[in-house]
C-alpha cells in the first residue's frame, strides 16, 4: 500500500544516511551543516507542495520527496545532538539533554497534532507549503546560533568517500572499543530493536488485539510521550544525579517486561498504564544514555558516537520490519512483539551485571 511505501522512503534515510552524517559533522562545521540540510528539507517540501497544486505528485514523486525529507532530518538530529556538549558546561549536560529529549518527544507528540489539523482544514498542498515555512524558519535560527570553537577530526587522505568510510570505520570501532561506550551502545542495540519492533506492530495490536480505531490508538502513543516529557523534565530540573550508569541500566531493564505486557494484554486500561510507566522509565533511559555517550566521548568523536546511537533508534526500522513482518505471519501481533522481550531483558541483564556502569 501507499502508506507502506512512504514510510520505508521516510525510514531508510536512517539507515543509509545516519553514519556518513556523523562522520561529516565530525569535519565541517556542524552549525552551517544544519543549516544546509534543513534548507535542503524545505526545498523537498516546497517541492511536494508544488507537485500537489500541480496534481502532479504520484507514489513514485512522492517517496523520492519522502526519502529527501528523511535525509535531512537523519543528518540533522545526530549533528543537533554533538552540538549539546559545545553549548553547556559538563555539570549542565544532564539538564540539556533532558530539554532537548523534552523537546524532541514534544515536537513529535504536537507534530502528529498540527499536521493531521492542518491537512483537515487546509488540504495536502497548503499543508507542505506550511511545513515547508517552518522548516526555514528552523534553518534561520539555527543561523543565528553561536557555536564555541571544537576539536574536529583530522582530514584523511583519499577522496571523499574513502574518507568518509575510513571515519565511519573509525567511528564503530571507537564506540565498542571500550567500555562504558562499549556497553551503553550495546544496550542501545537492544533497546533500539525493540523500539522499531513496538512502532511497527503497535497499531496493529490497538486495531487487532484491543480492537481500537486510529484515535484510540494515537492516544497510546500520546500517553508514551507524556510520560517521556515529565520525566525528562524532571531529569532537566536536577543540579545532579547520582549515579548515572546505574540508573540506566535499572530503567533499561524496565524495557523487555514493558514489551512483554504491551504484547500480552488484551486489556486498553492495562496497556495505557504500561505506556505510561514505560514512557517515564524511557525519559529517564533517553537521558541517562545520551549522557553517558557524551562524557565519555572525545568531541572530535562526538558526531561519529551519536550517529551510531540514531542508526540505533531510527535505523534500525527498515531492518526490523524484515524479522517482524516473518513473526507476523506466524502469530498474532502482540505474540510477535511479546516474544522479544525475554531476549532483550535477558541481554540487557548480562550486561548490566558484568558492565562497570552500575558503579558509575
Amino acid at each position: 500500500s501507499a502508506p507502506a511505501y512512504l514510510g520505508f522512503a521516510v525510514g531508510m534515510p536512517g539507515l543509509l544516511v545516519s553514519l556518513p552524517a556523523g562522520a561529516i559533522a565530525d569535519r565541517v562545521d556542524r552549525r552551517r551543516l544544519v543549516v544546509a540540510v534543513s534548507l535542503g528539507g524545505a526545498a523537498f517540501l516546497a517541492g511536494t507542495a508544488a507537485l500537489i497544486f500541480a496534481d502532479l505528485i504520484g507514489l513514485p514523486l512522492a517517496m523520492l520527496m519522502a526519502f529527501g525529507v528523511g535525509s535531512a532530518v537523519s543528518t540533522a538530529t545526530p549533528t543537533l545532538q554533538a552540538m549539546v556538549p559545545q553549548l553547556v558546561p559538563p555539570e549542565r549536560l544532564m539538564s540539556a539533554v533532558g530539554l532537548q529529549n523534552m523537546g524532541q518527544s514534544g515536537a513529535q507528540f504536537i507534530g502528529v497534532m498540527v499536521g493531521g489539523g492542518s491537512i483537515s482544514l487546509m488540504g495536502l498542498g497548503p499543508s507542505f507549503s506550511l511545513w515547508a515555512a517552518l522548516m526555514l524558519l528552523a534553518a534561520l535560527l539555527m543561523w543565528l546560533v553561536h557555536l564555541p570553537p571544537y576539536e574536529r577530526a583530522e582530514r584523511t587522505e583519499g577522496n571523499i568517500i574513502t574518507s568518509v568510510l575510513r571515519d565511519i570505520r573509525g567511528g564503530i570501532g571507537y564506540s565498542f572499543a571500550a567500555d562504558p561506550l562499549r556497553s551503553i551502545m550495546t544496550v542501545a542495540l537492544f533497546m533500539g530493536t525493540g523500539v522499531a519492533a513496538y512502532t511497527i506492530l503497535m497499531p496493529d495490536i490497538g486495531q487487532n488485539q484491543l480492537g481500537l480505531g486510529a484515535f484510540h490508538t494515537s492516544l497510546l502513543f500520546a500517553i508514551l510521550s507524556v510520560g517521556m516529557i515529565a520525566s525528562s523534565l524532571y531529569l532537566a530540573s536536577r543540579d545532579e544525579v547520582p549515579r548515572q550508569g546505574l540508573l540506566f541500566l535499572i530503567t533499561a531493564l524496565f524495557f523487555g517486561p514493558g514489551v512483554i505486557v504491551i504484547g500480552l494484554s488484551d486489556s486498553y486500561w492495562i496497556t495505557a498504564t504500561m505506556m505510561l510507566i514505560w514512557g517515564l522509565s524511557g525519559g529517564v533511559m533517553f537521558t541517562t544514555l545520551r549522557t553517558l555517550l557524551q562524557t565519555h566521548t572525545e568531541p572530535a568523536m562526538m558526531g561519529r558516537v551519536m550517529s551510531l546511537f540514531a542508526l540505533t533508534f531510527n535505523g534500525l526500522l527498515p531492518i526490523s520490519a524484515v524479522y517482524v513482518g516473518l513473526m507476523r505471519s506466524h502469530f498474532g501481533p502482540g505474540d510477535a512483539l511479546a516474544i522479544m522481550g525475554p531476549f532483550m531483558l535477558a541481554g540487557t541483564l548480562v550486561i548490566a551485571l558484568r558492565s562497570q556502569l552500575r558503579h558509575t
